[in-house]
């Protein structure tokens, strides 16, 4: 059988080595740390110096900083128990995790209770189940691993020292040689680089140039000021299709901006891919400035005329649209325009915009663009149906006096069916609310008759609904005068005021049965979620109040939600619409349950959905060398704080070159994570346009290097105080973090390259998978972790010196007697 924890006896030298596919259990909220441990467990030289027990002859019990060595055991036993060798993995079926289908393995899987209590006692950050960083617990576990097997037992104080006119390989000699003397260690011999940090004054042109040792190089994300929405557009036109767009806006442009960016897509579309205006509209919206014109500027004006045109034609494009917020199929609210997308739409906890519904509505006729302040109970009914903010009102640049006073109405509009209950309570059938709602301004509605509401909907629903419903929406010819019959016999009744209009129980057979109306469906008064009646209380059981299809003007008040109740005809002919009515509320709902929807080529599909094209990673790399500009910094030459420059390269690097990708952005406007897709090579990393370049010692460099292989020093001798960590820069990768999910609760996973038989395989908890190389390389990825090729075939001997000191280290003995003894620390009560 698998294990299911940690062996308490250290078996692992009576057993041969495995190969390392060892999951481990989730002990809640323990992934950030499963995955981090899997990583360094397959560092090949730090799972060897493990492994084969070299760690006890460094331990250091006596360093303040570190732990007293009970970080480098438990480390070095959960190390062990994982590469232990265990039965054969046995293929089962696969599951889909990332991408591809992946293959799951039959592998063992260990508890790791004890380091996880033990990482606890040892820094409370991590005590419990919270969530937390995986970098910040790899940082803690590389430095605290340093700490218990630094070979310093006694720190000196060393002085940072300057430039001073001296050659950066000199400088840099002595910044590392003081860093040795404070701390050597394995995780120093593997991990550590040295940066190069050079500031220039912008005053005397000093350079000041500082060497200092990194573990991890955290590179950031080149920034991007603008944000992609994704929204879903309801043409008015129903010969137009609904369509799927992606709009790029900045971060401080409004909801105003990103329809006019809409408009400008919209109208290259409509006129063949152009965006200029015909004659007519050109010659309409510019009569006011024809008197302006010269003909020494001609050329020049017309350009910048046209320009003016354009944007006016786009502005006033946006103002007959309208962006809703959804919420189980009903418009909850109609959001203002003045919003800020960066701070209002943008979810600074998923880092992500919204899906957006933006309907394209009736245009408000520039000679007619109403101007009617509503009172204070019109407002009080608005609020209450949550149709509110109805223009951009900072871009109507109109005069108003000049206007006639026509108003405009709005409705919102959801769409329901019945549909059989699981236990009913009082009649087997409810309205199911389904489907894509839909916004209408109307002009002047109150001169509307029940007959014409009905005509409005059933040709905007057209365009919304599948092809078996398009001969409902025919009005025929014998429905017609049936109508007209209705009205000469006087069958309709009187006019209703709308606290008469005529209620619809439940149970009654008016709900979606009985005789099939005239475009097969009922307009009903509802509540914004079209659960029951906006206008009865909720103790009359009303589902709605019927909105009669007659002569008289209708009952239909400007805010109210009207609901489209199908007869029972509809829904059967449509086999229940194409079975698409569960409540998909995920934010991609308009592609699931609507026809006809179509992606624009502004739609940016695969990796790059996001809408910003491929970064790289050596443009991450590019940013990391960016010189950037220090608003104050002491200069010592001019001995006093001036501006100055800074440049960031690398002059040392390491054998084992942690990437850390800074997905997450803290400050004090916005918390986000950043999802943008990282392409990142897995062989062939090449770090030298960031290396430090030292033009005057070349030829020295080269005269050391034939010295070096003269004495048997040369590419096989790794050690921290010999290799300066500069005659290699490629890097083939080996391990990888991924995070998945928001910034506030995501999971962590890693991917790993087996040294035994080179395949690539997903480390969830305790589940494993068989992962292709493509894979890999996702989205999610976090830290990578990069082996510099020059040491894949080298030993732990190249690296450190394994020989017994004597009077230095613990046996294994006093190890397990030290890790039995309870900690004890003086604490102030």
């Amino acid at each position: 059988e698998s294990p299911t924890g940690e062996e308490t006896k250290q078996e692992h030298n009576e057993s041969p080595t495995g190969d390392g596919i060892v999951g481990l259990h989730n002990m809640g909220n323990t992934c950030y740390m499963n995955s981090s441990i899997q990583c360094l467990s397959h560092t090949p030289i730090l799972r060897d110096y493990f492994t084969s027990k070299a760690y006890l002859n460094d331990i250091n019990r006596t360093n303040p900083l570190g732990y007293q060595g009970r970080l480098a055991q438990v480390s070095a036993v959960l190390i062990n128990s994982l590469w232990k060798k265990y039965q054969q993995q046995r293929p089962q079926i696969g599951k889909k995790l990332l991408q591809r289908q992946n293959a799951p393995i039959c592998a063992p899987c260990l508890t790791p209770k004890t380091f996880k209590d033990t990482l606890g006692r040892l820094n409370e950050d991590f005590c419990g189940n919270e969530q937390h960083d995986a970098q910040e617990l790899l940082a803690f576990l590389l430095s605290g691993l340093s700490e218990d097997l630094n070979r310093i037992v006694d720190k000196p104080y060393m002085e940072a020292p300057d430039s001073d006119g001296r050659p950066d390989k000199e400088l840099a000699d002595i910044w590392w040689s003081n860093h040795l003397k404070r701390e050597l260690s394995i995780i120093v011999a593997l991990f550590t680089g040295q940066y190069k940090s050079l500031l220039t004054c912008s005053e005397c042109k000093y350079e000041s140039a500082r060497f200092e040792p990194f573990c991890f190089m955290q590179l950031p994300l080149p920034e991007d000021d603008q944000l992609t929405v994704q929204l879903l557009f309801f043409p008015r036109n129903e010969q137009e299709v609904l369509m799927k767009y992606s709009i790029r806006v900045k971060h401080d442009q409004t909801l105003f901006d990103l329809l006019v960016n809409l408009a400008k897509v919209l109208h290259s579309d409509r006129n063949g891919g152009s965006n200029n205006t015909n004659s007519k509209t050109a010659h309409a919206l510019s009569t006011a400035n024809d008197d302006d014109s010269s003909s020494s500027d001609e050329d020049d004006y017309s350009g910048t005329k046209e320009k003016d045109i354009n944007h006016r034609m786009y502005v006033q494009m946006a103002k007959n649209m309208a962006v809703v917020q959804t919420e189980h199929n009903c418009i909850k609210h109609i959001l203002p325009t003045h919003w800020v997308i960066g701070t209002k739409i943008f979810n600074r906890d998923t880092g992500e915009t919204p899906f957006l519904y933006v309907y394209e509505i009736d245009s408000a006729d520039p000679q007619k663009v109403h101007n009617v302040q509503t009172d204070s109970r019109s407002e009080e009914r608005e609020e209450d149906r949550g149709i509110e903010n109805k223009e951009a009102d900072e871009y109507d640049e109109s005069d108003s006096s000049t206007h006639q006073s026509v108003k405009y109405s709005w409705m919102a509009m959801c769409q329901r069916k019945p549909d059989l209950t699981n236990r009913p309570f009082l009649h087997m059938w409810n309205q199911q609310v389904f489907g894509i709602p839909i916004l209408l301004r109307v002009a002047d509605l109150e001169g509307y008759c029940g007959r014409d509401l009905y005509d409005l909907v059933a040709s905007r629903m057209r365009a919304y609904v599948p092809a078996a419903v398009l001969p409902f929406l025919t009005e025929s010819q014998s429905d017609r005068q049936r109508f007209e019959q209705e009205i000469g016999l006087g069958q309709i009744g009187m006019r209703r005021r709308r606290q008469e209009c005529l209620k619809t129980a439940a149970d009654s057979e008016e709900t979606a049965f009985g005789e099939i109306p005239r475009y097969g469906f009922r307009l009903r008064i509802t509540s914004r979620d079209g659960k029951k009646c906006g206008m009865c209380p909720w103790y009359e059981c009303c589902i709605g109040t019927i909105i009669p299809d007659d002569e008289y003007p209708t009952i239909v008040a400007d805010g109210d939600t009207v609901s489209i109740d199908w007869h029972i005809a509809v829904d059967l002919t449509t086999d229940s619409f194409g079975s698409l009515l569960p409540n998909d509320n995920r934010g991609h709902q308009g592609e699931k349950i609507m026809p006809n929807v179509k992606r624009h080529h502004t739609c940016h599909s695969g990796r790059t959905k996001l809408g910003r094209g491929l970064i790289t990673l050596e443009q991450c790399l590019e940013a990391f060398s960016k010189e950037e500009r220090i608003p104050e910094a002491y200069c010592s030459k001019c001995q006093e704080f001036r501006v100055q420059t800074k440049a960031m390269s690398v002059w040392r690097l390491p054998p084992v070159m942690i990437i850390h990708l800074k997905r997450f952005q803290f400050n004090q406007q916005i918390k986000r994570k950043l999802r943008e897709y990282v392409h990142f090579p897995l062989e062939g990393l090449d770090f030298s346009e960031v290396v430090a370049s030292d033009w005057s010692s070349q030829a020295n460099d080269n005269d050391t290097d034939n010295d070096d292989r003269k004495d048997g020093k040369g590419d096989d001798n790794f050690r921290p105080d010999s290799h300066d960590g500069r005659k290699e820069s490629l890097y083939d990768l080996y391990a990888v973090v991924h995070h998945q999910g928001a910034l506030s609760g995501g999971h962590y996973v890693a991917s790993l390259k087996s040294e035994v038989d080179g395949k690539w395989r997903l480390f969830n908890d305790g589940q494993i998978y068989d992962v292709e190389s493509g894979d890999v390389v996702h989205d999610s990825a976090y830290i990578l972790f990069y082996v510099r090729r020059d040491v894949k075939d080298a030993k732990l001997e190249d690296f450190w010196d394994t020989r017994p000191r004597e009077g230095e280290g613990m046996t294994e003995e006093e190890m397990e007697k030290l890790i039995k003894q309870r900690e004890s620390r003086c604490s102030i009560q």
